[in-house]
C-alpha cells in the first residue's frame, strides 16, 4: 500500500468506530460523572438554584463500586501457565516464574486493579503490553499498562470477547505537540515542518488556538493503529513433533516430494494472519512496521467487559444511575419542605399593619421580638403542616434497590440493618449470595487476565525481551536449570493459562496459613517448613528460605504436642524428626 493508502485506511477504521461507539462512549461518560459525584443534569440545577431550592448529590454508587474493586484487590488472581498438548512442565514453571516477575517489575497487578475499575465504572477498561525501551536500548522491558477507555477505537464488528477472534483493527489515539513529534520521529521532522499536520477538519484532528501565542497549546491526535492482513502459506509440518515449516514457492516442489515419500512430514495451505502497525498524523504516515513482534499475532490491548451480552458491553453504575437520581431528588425535595416549613409565616391583624416592612424583613431571623404593647391587634404564626415523610422513605427504598440491582447487599457493605438480630452464620450466607450476584463480573475479568498473560508468553518467546541470562536467573529460582533454546522454541507444543484466586486480605492469609500448619502437623514427612514459611507473614522469610535451601540437611523442626509434652524447636536430621513423629 501507498502512503496514501495507509493513511486513508486508518482514518476509515477510526472513522467506522467513531460512529458505531458514539452512544456506548456517551454512556461510558455518565458512569464515570456518577462514580464522581455529577449526578444532576445543568438544566435542572440552573432551574433549581434560580428557584432558590437545594439540590443534593447522596453518591450511594460510590461506596458499591469501591466495595467490588476492594474485593478484586484483596483476592488477586494468580495466574500460572501450564502445560498443554506437547508442552512441558518445567517449561510452563519457568514461563510462570517469568510473567510474576513482568507483573512485579511494571507494577501490573495496580495496573489490572485500575483497569478493573474503568470497567465496572465506564463499562469497559483496557490494558496494554508492549516492549519499553527507555532503560534497556538492547532487549527492552516487558511492560503492563491500563490505558484509558476513551482513547481505543476497536473494530465494532467484533462480535467475541476475545478480540482476536474477529477482530480487524485496534487503534489508540495519543495526543501530542509539535515538539514530542519531533523528539519521538527524528526521521519525520522536515515532513512536521513542511506542513504534514494537515488534516480533514471533520476529523477534529487539533486541539487548542492556532492563533494564540501560547504555541504549546496546539496537539495533534496520533492514531497508533494495530491492524491484520491475511495470506496464504504453505507449510511443512512434522506429524511427530509439530515442528512447522514455511515454505516459499522455490521450495514447494521438494516439500511436496518429501510429504509423498514420507508418513511423518505432511504439507497443509494455511490461511494466517500477520499482525501491522501503522502510526498516523495529519496526512503523515510515521510508522509502518509489519509483524512487529515476530510472528505474535494477538493484537497488544485487552478489553475487559463486566457484562457482554453478544457484543453489548454494559458495566455496574449503568443499572444504578435511575435510582440514584431519585435518592438524589426525593432527599433534596424533603430538605426544601423541612427550610419552607421552618418559617411558615404570620397573620397581622389589622391594627398592627405597621409591622408589614418589619416582618417582611426580619421574620425569618431567630429570635426577632415584635412589640405589640402599645399597637393594639395581634399577630399570629402560621402553624406549618406536618412533614410528610413520603419522600424520605422513597429515598430509602431506591437506595435498597440500588443494592438489589448491583447485588452489593447490606452484608456485603458491613452495614448493620435496624432491627436484625441474626446469627453470624446468616450473614455469611448472604455475603455468599451477594457474591454469586457479581461472579459474572469477575469471571469476565479472570477471562480478560487470561488473554494478557497468553499474550505475554507469546511475547518471551518469540521476542528477546527476556534475555536468556534473566530466563536463566528466574528459572534457577526453581531448583532446575532450564534449556533457553527450547524454552523459546516454536518446535514446543502448547501452553495454557489457569487463573486461580487466592486472598491477600491478612484474615485470608492467615487462615491458610492455619491450614497448612495443620496439615504439615498431620504429615510431617511429605510437608517441609518450607510449604509453612512460603504461606507465612513472618518478615525476611526470603532468606528463612535461603537458609533452608543452603542447609538440606538440617531443618526447624515445628512445634507439636506429643504426649502432653510440648517439643523445643531445635536443629535435628530428617531420621530423628520421623522418629519423635512416630
Amino acid at each position: 500500500m501507498s502512503e496514501i493508502s495507509r493513511i486513508s485506511m486508518v482514518n476509515e477504521y477510526w472513522r467506522y468506530s467513531e460512529y458505531a461507539k458514539r452512544e456506548e462512549v456517551n454512556r461510558m461518560e455518565r458512569g464515570f460523572q456518577f462514580y464522581i459525584g455529577n449526578q444532576w443534569e445543568p438544566s435542572d440545577l440552573a432551574k433549581l438554584y434560580a428557584e432558590k431550592r437545594p439540590a443534593l448529590t447522596i453518591n450511594l454508587i460510590l461506596p458499591i463500586l469501591n466495595l467490588l474493586s476492594g474485593i478484586q484487590r484483596q483476592s488477586r488472581d494468580e495466574i500460572t501457565v501450564t502445560a498443554r498438548k506437547g508442552g512441558l512442565k518445567k517449561l510452563a514453571q519457568a514461563y510462570t516464574k517469568v510473567l510474576r516477575h513482568c507483573l512485579d517489575m511494571t507494577d501490573g497487578d495496580y495496573e489490572i486493579a485500575d483497569c478493573f475499575l474503568d470497567g465496572i465504572i465506564g463499562n469497559k477498561g483496557w490494558l496494554s503490553i508492549g516492549i519499553d525501551y527507555d532503560k534497556d536500548p538492547i532487549h527492552g522491558d516487558l511492560v503492563i499498562q491500563k490505558v484509558s477507555p476513551f482513547d481505543i477505537h476497536e473494530d465494532p464488528d467484533a462480535r467475541e470477547y476475545d478480540l482476536n477472534k474477529s477482530g480487524r483493527y485496534v487503534i489508540r489515539d495519543r495526543w501530542m505537540d509539535k515538539e514530542a513529534l519531533r523528539l519521538n520521529y527524528p526521521d519525520k521532522e522536515a515532513d512536521l515542518r513542511g506542513g504534514g499536520l494537515e488534516s480533514d477538519p471533520a476529523l477534529g484532528d487539533r486541539i487548542g488556538d492556532p492563533a494564540s501565542p501560547d504555541t504549546g497549546s496546539l496537539r495533534w491526535r496520533v492514531r497508533e493503529c494495530w491492524w491484520k492482513r491475511f495470506e496464504k502459506r504453505w507449510l511443512l509440518i512434522n506429524a511427530a513433533s509439530g515442528e512447522m515449516k514455511t515454505i516459499s514457492a522455490k521450495q514447494r516442489e521438494l516439500a511436496c516430494a518429501l510429504s509423498k515419500k514420507s508418513v511423518k512430514w505432511h504439507m497443509k495451505e494455511w490461511v494466517v494472519p500477520v499482525l501491522c502497525k501503522t502510526v498516523t498524523v495529519g496526512n503523515l504516515v510515521l510508522e509502518d512496521i509489519e509483524d512487529p513482534y515476530n510472528g505474535v499475532t494477538a493484537f497488544p490491548y485487552y478489553r475487559f467487559c463486566p457484562y457482554w451480552i453478544d457484543g453489548y458491553v454494559m458495566g455496574v453504575t449503568q443499572n444504578l444511575i435511575g435510582p440514584q437520581q431519585e435518592v438524589n431528588k426525593r432527599r433534596s425535595q424533603a430538605l426544601h419542605n423541612l427550610n419552607q416549613s421552618a418559617n411558615s409565616g404570620y397573620v397581622i391583624k389589622k391594627a398592627l399593619n405597621h409591622y408589614d416592612r418589619h416582618l417582611a424583613k426580619f421574620g425569618s431571623t431567630p429570635g426577632v421580638v415584635l412589640d405589640e404593647s402599645k399597637a393594639g391587634g395581634k399577630i399570629e404564626r402560621i402553624q406549618p403542616a406536618p412533614i410528610s415523610d413520603g419522600h424520605t422513605t422513597a429515598a430509602r427504598m431506591s437506595g435498597d434497590d440500588m443494592k438489589e440491582i448491583s447485588g452489593v447487599n447490606f452484608d456485603l457493605l458491613g452495614q448493620l440493618i435496624e432491627g436484625h438480630n441474626e446469627s453470624g452464620k446468616a450473614i455469611e450466607l448472604r455475603q455468599a449470595q451477594g457474591m454469586k450476584v457479581v461472579e459474572v463480573i469477575f469471571d469476565n475479568f479472570a477471562r480478560t487476565q487470561k488473554l494478557i498473560a497468553l499474550g505475554l508468553v507469546d511475547m518471551v518467546r518469540f521476542t528477546d525481551v527476556y534475555s536468556d541470562q534473566e530466563i536463566r536467573d528466574l528459572a534457577a529460582e526453581q531448583g532446575e536449570p532450564v534449556d533457553i533454546a527450547l524454552l523459546k522454541s516454536r518446535k514446543v507444543g502448547k501452553y495454557g493459562i489457569k487463573v486461580q484466586s487466592s486472598s491477600s486480605s491478612p484474615t485470608a492469609r492467615y487462615a491458610n496459613f492455619m491450614s497448612i500448619l495443620e496439615i504439615a502437623r498431620m504429615y510431617p514427612d511429605q510437608i517441609g517448613p518450607k510449604a509453612v514459611i512460603e504461606l507465612s507473614d513472618i518478615p525476611k522469610k526470603e532468606l528463612i528460605l535461603q537458609e533452608i535451601k543452603d542447609n538440606p540437611a538440617e531443618e526447624m523442626i515445628r512445634p507439636r504436642k506429643l504426649s502432653g509434652i510440648q517439643t523445643k524447636k531445635v536443629n535435628t536430621s530428617r531420621e530423628d524428626i520421623n522418629f519423635i513423629s512416630s
